[in-house]
């Protein structure tokens, strides 16, 4: 049975987790204790008060960011290995980061674009799915992503997009504000970002149709 052929590569996974896990945890003692703390906070919060809104916000974060993220222990080998093979061969720059690793940043606020930074950004994204459960990363990182000037987290993210808390979320309205996660909003919005953030919005919307329909290889769980 697939099933079955599939446990021990979840075993080795796992294996490797626990052991880049402990690794994270020793040398970087301070970062994961500040990780730990504020990433619990923010699951104790959402199991308080979910929102169902939440749901297609994630799918959508999940489509545009990180479309393995079921799949992996929180680094993505094959978009790394991609990022490489285009920075060697075409010079071309591109993110390899899934969310255990934005997630990461965000809450360390270590954006130093160093090789030493990523290292320990992607051995802290391994400790997450032992702190809360994995399904819970996605929506913690909706709610403290930087959207924008005056848009520290989602609260304040909606109330600047006036989006009262009662609101139906339309599927282009949630792409609308998930957008602005890779195209921040800037105080006085200029004509060139706005024209970014549609597009990625339209972009969004079509990743979470396409992936909505697969069958075999799932997105969303």
């Amino acid at each position: 049975k697939p099933g079955r052929e599939d446990r021990p590569r979840r075993k080795n996974k796992t294996t490797v987790r626990i052991f880049l896990s402990y690794i994270a945890k020793r040398l970087y003692r301070d970062k994961y204790a500040q990780l730990r703390d504020k990433v619990l906070n923010e699951y104790h919060l959402l199991r308080q008060s979910h929102s169902p809104r939440l749901d297609t916000m994630t799918k959508l974060l999940i489509s545009g960011e990180d479309h393995r993220f079921l799949h992996h222990i929180g680094f993505d080998i094959i978009a790394i290995m991609r990022a490489i093979k285009n920075r060697i061969i075409y010079n071309k720059i591109e993110g390899a980061s899934t969310i255990e690793q934005q997630l990461v940043r965000v809450i360390t606020n270590d954006y130093d674009k160093t090789m030493q930074r990523k290292i320990q950004e992607v051995l802290l994204a391994t400790t997450l799915t032992f702190i809360v459960p994995k399904k819970a990363i996605p929506e913690i990182y909706l709610n403290v992503a930087y959207y924008g000037t005056r848009m520290n987290g989602l609260t304040e993210a909606m109330k600047k997009l006036e989006v009262c808390e009662t609101d139906f979320l339309s599927l282009e309205k949630a792409a609308e504000i998930v957008s602005r996660i890779k195209y921040p909003e800037p105080l006085t919005p200029n004509l060139k970002r706005l024209s970014q953030i549609e597009k990625r919005k339209q972009h969004l919307i079509s990743l979470f149709n396409k992936h909505k329909a697969r069958k075999i290889i799932k997105v969303y769980g």
